[in-house]
């Protein structure tokens, strides 16, 4: 998981938000071949939506990489159950560990912050890598 790291490293060095380079170090990772245009979307998720400091950046890239995988392209299907199980299983994993959904929260001393959103991105990959193999989703 070392490389996984390292690869987090690279994008967010290479001026990636948390949400892009989430989904980028698993679209490389476990090959999803995801068009320009997903990427383009999730590049508005940065800094908790958009820089608001809402939901976590990193959170949200995973959300959507997870939805890549056990999601649904019309409600006949699979049951909105279904598509949210895994989501809610990885958030609960995500927010036991991070204390918190809110990047501003994240970023606050107050919470025994801030986060370094480098590890933020790097271990949140890792988890969701590992969330998905123990899972078997890809």
């Amino acid at each position: 998981m070392e490389k996984v790291k390292e690869l987090a490293a690279q994008y967010q060095q290479a001026g990636n938000n948390c949400a892009e380079t989430v989904v980028k170090v698993c679209n490389d990772c476990l090959d999803l071949k995801l068009p320009p245009e997903t990427l383009r979307m999730v590049s508005v998720l940065g800094g908790g939506v958009a820089g608001s400091g809402c939901i976590c950046g990193a959170l949200n890239g995973a959300c959507l990489v997870l939805g890549c995988l056990a999601g649904r392209t019309t409600p006949e299907e699979k049951t909105k159950a279904e598509i949210n199980q895994p989501v809610r299983e990885f958030q609960k994993i995500w927010l036991d560990r991070f204390k918190a959904t809110c990047c501003r929260v994240l970023k606050s001393p107050a919470n025994g912050g801030p986060v370094s959103c480098g590890d933020l991105m790097a271990d949140t990959s890792v988890m969701l890598l590992d969330f998905i193999r123990e899972k078997k989703l890809a």
